[in-house]
């Protein structure tokens, strides 16, 4: 039995579908630097909204702390309990510069934050879970074969040189190109 020998058109074809997938896949590289830019970029701004989301927790439970105490020492004053003012007076003298620091620092996040932020980071807190597993079941691992692609890339584009070289040797592929088929670039020219 005899195996079909494919014809130059067939070798001109494969050899053409082999560079576009090589273009394409060359295409991707840049896109995917991209697309990891802005991943890192987005997980940057979650860490900062977090931190501060968290910072301003603190801040906030503190205060509440702080308010709920000096309520109950309040109450006990009222009561008529002298020694509890005398105890609360050297408290708050203590904790007033930080509180007035603290203060306008609310104030401006209170200020600056728009509802749509809010929302947004809401939202955005939401989904974490979810790009976090996109990130770590796709993203990672596509990225770690990242240091292959280049030497894969230029055996491939050897490999389809060579094959080229070998097309335009076959006999017959003058009176092809007669015919009207697209020339093979010479030697010299890159596709």
């Amino acid at each position: 039995m005899r195996l079909p020998i494919p014809g130059p058109l067939d070798v001109a074809r494969a050899a053409a579908s082999l560079r576009d997938a090589v273009t394409a896949a060359l295409e991707l590289v840049p896109r995917l630097r991209l697309l990891v830019d802005r991943v890192d970029d987005l997980i940057g701004r979650v860490d900062r909204v977090l931190d501060s989301v968290e910072l301003t927790a603190g801040r906030v439970d503190a205060v509440i702390d702080h308010a709920a105490i000096t309520q109950r020492r309040a109450d006990d004053a009222v009561a008529g309990a002298q020694g509890t003012v005398n105890r609360i007076d050297p408290l708050l003298s203590a904790y007033e510069p930080s509180l007035r620091t603290l203060a306008p620092v609310l104030q401006r996040l209170a200020q600056s934050t728009s509802a749509e932020e809010v929302d947004a980071a809401v939202h955005l807190v939401d989904r974490l879970p979810r790009l976090i597993a996109h990130v770590d079941d796709d993203l990672l691992p596509l990225l770690s074969t990242l240091d292959r692609v280049g030497p894969d890339l230029h055996e491939l584009l050897e490999v389809t040189q060579d094959l080229r070289r070998v097309i335009t040797g076959l006999p017959g592929i003058g009176f092809l190109r007669r015919r009207g088929e697209d020339e093979l670039p010479s030697e010299g020219e890159s596709g």
